[in-house]
């Protein structure tokens, strides 16, 4: 972190946050995480809010005096029936209810710019440590022609579907795209390729990869693809090549142990903004 200001992540307490918020307090222990999610967690440092409780999200953030934020982890999808006024939500209402047409990337861009317009900064994962990150020198070289061809038909779908405001990943196997990401994340995504491969006779050889990379045009502040340990062993159980992502834009849960994992199995790890 390049300063040791304090700051609050405001998300869901997931793994991936849980570990930043752990990084954070090694800076500052006054850092401080607003968990938007139902799941209540007892820490004198974490403060449990629905998501429509923005009047008692801004008295918590005056009383810590924090204004730097960074939004992490994943958040349910509000259901906009259950909001309730609370003396500073219903003046966004319209914003949000024209966000919610038009998809989880606007959405999430009309919450930012609620906290910028009260005086907010938001920063990037990276801004707080890179150590969540891949480097250049953690990747594998993309040389191999069947992998390269299954990445570019990957990103250039990704690319051209991101204006519906969809999915994060593809998988693509001997140029064949076999199946898109949809609602149920990247982990179901996986486990429905290992019964298509199945189906197919194709798991007797290892070949295809997974794309994950941000929507084109959503915010890189934001709904960040996150990916773990067990990412890859679902990779590995439907006997694909391995991952592309974009590492400055990605983050990796337990990333010692995923290259470990990585190198074990001989599953590849590409740079797809190459």
């Amino acid at each position: 972190m390049k300063n040791n200001q304090s700051l609050a992540i405001i998300g869901g307490y997931d793994m991936i946050s849980k570990a930043f918020f752990t990084e954070c307090k090694k800076f500052n222990n006054n850092s401080i995480f607003i968990n938007l999610n139902n799941n209540q967690i007892k820490n004198k440092k974490i403060y449990n809010f629905k998501i429509f409780q923005l009047k008692k999200i801004f008295e918590t953030l005056k009383i810590n005096k924090i204004k730097t934020l960074l939004f992490l982890g994943k958040i349910n999808r509000p259901n906009l029936s259950h909001f309730k006024n609370d003396g500073e939500i219903e003046k966004y209402i319209p914003i949000l209810l024209n966000s919610y047409q038009l998809g989880d990337g606007k959405i999430l861009s009309s919450v930012l710019e609620i906290f910028i317009q009260n005086g907010f900064k938001i920063i990037s994962p990276r801004e707080v440590s890179k150590s969540f990150f891949f480097n250049s020198e953690e990747l594998d070289e993309l040389n191999s022609n069947k992998d390269a061809i299954d990445v570019g038909k990957s990103e250039k779908l990704l690319n051209e579907i991101s204006k519906f405001d969809n999915a994060q990943a593809v998988v693509c196997v001997g140029g064949y795209i076999i199946a898109i990401e949809a609602a149920e994340g990247t982990d179901n995504l996986l486990n429905r390729v290992f019964d298509v491969r199945k189906n197919l006779n194709q798991l007797k050889f290892k070949a295809g990869m997974l794309v994950k990379i941000p929507k084109k045009s959503q915010s890189k502040l934001v709904d960040l693809p996150v990916i773990g340990l067990n990412t890859l062993r679902l990779i590995k159980k439907a006997n694909l090549n391995g991952i592309a992502i974009y590492p400055k834009h990605t983050l990796i849960h337990e990333k010692r142990k995923v290259l470990q994992y990585a190198k074990k199995y001989e599953l590849k790890i590409y740079d797809a903004a190459q």
